[in-house]
């Protein structure tokens, strides 16, 4: 049996991190904020937000984030771009949001 979850933790700091830089992502892991989001909509431009959504599911599924809230800021809902971020993202790691 696993330990339970204490899902209250402090956000004093929270990191933006443009979900289609690997090297920002590898960075952001290492450093010390409390939360950080991996940014989908304005970090990315639109011909780089489909291969962002597999940069972020993969750092999410390999990274260590221990400690650290993770969030992954999608694209407006208005947007053409929505329903893949969410579709690919929740389905490729979902468990490790």
């Amino acid at each position: 049996m696993t330990a339970p979850i204490n899902r209250l933790r402090p956000r004093r700091s929270c990191l933006a991190v443009p979900g289609s830089n690997p090297r920002f992502l590898e960075k952001a892991q290492g450093l010390p904020a409390d939360q950080v989001f991996l940014d989908l909509e304005d970090a990315c431009a639109p011909l780089a937000k489909p291969e962002a959504r597999h940069t972020i599911v993969k750092f999410l599924n390999e990274g260590d984030w221990t400690g650290k809230t993770r969030v992954v800021r999608v694209n407006d809902w208005t947007t053409e771009w929505t329903y893949r971020d969410v579709v690919t993202v929740v389905e490729g790691a979902g468990q490790n949001l």
